[in-house]
């Protein structure tokens, strides 16, 4: 079924909702944001694992994390048993999850050791690698959408190079 727009607004609308709250949640003394190590631009501030950056840190990475990787395992897993039903593979079901636990993966891990451990000892330069591959998502799941899916793929090797892709045909004469 096509997806109506006062459906598609409720969800665009949900979504800015649900990242302004969490955004301002830091602003407004649960959590705090600092620079990160290399100030450049600003993160969470993971020095002080104190009590309000863990109940902050573990809320954060349950409704942030873990809810849209389940919600995402189990759609693409339906979609996957669709296209094994149906025979066609035009995407890599798997493969959006898995960006998700590389890119957001160190983060996460960086963050949880500042709940337990002084996270000071690694040098800045090193703090700011997981900060720089999570601000790599967007861009890595425009490609994996991209390259994964065969319809969009064909088209973008169609605008550059101007020939269009044949699909091969399926002999179906027994011998």
């Amino acid at each position: 079924s096509k997806l109506q727009w006062s459906t598609a607004i409720s969800m665009m609308v949900f979504a800015w909702l649900f990242a302004a709250f969490w955004s301002v949640m830091p602003l407004l003394g649960w959590g705090e944001y600092d620079y990160e190590p290399l100030r450049t631009c600003c993160t969470l501030d993971y020095s002080k694992g104190d009590r309000n950056y863990i109940t902050f840190l573990f809320a954060l990475s349950i409704f942030n994390f873990m809810i849209p990787g389940f919600i995402m395992l189990t759609a693409y897993q339906s979609i996957h048993q669709k296209f094994k039903k149906s025979g066609h593979y035009k995407f890599n079901t798997g493969l959006p999850l898995k960006t998700l636990v590389i890119c957001w993966g160190p983060y996460c891990l960086l963050s949880f050791y500042a709940a337990v451990e002084n996270v000071m000892f690694i040098s800045p330069k090193y703090r700011m690698i997981p900060a720089v591959i999570a601000k790599t998502v967007p861009t890595v799941d425009a490609f994996v959408y991209a390259l994964g899916n065969e319809n969009y793929r064909g088209g973008i090797w169609q605008f550059l190079t101007g020939q269009k892709i044949e699909k091969a045909e399926v002999d179906n004469k027994t011998k």
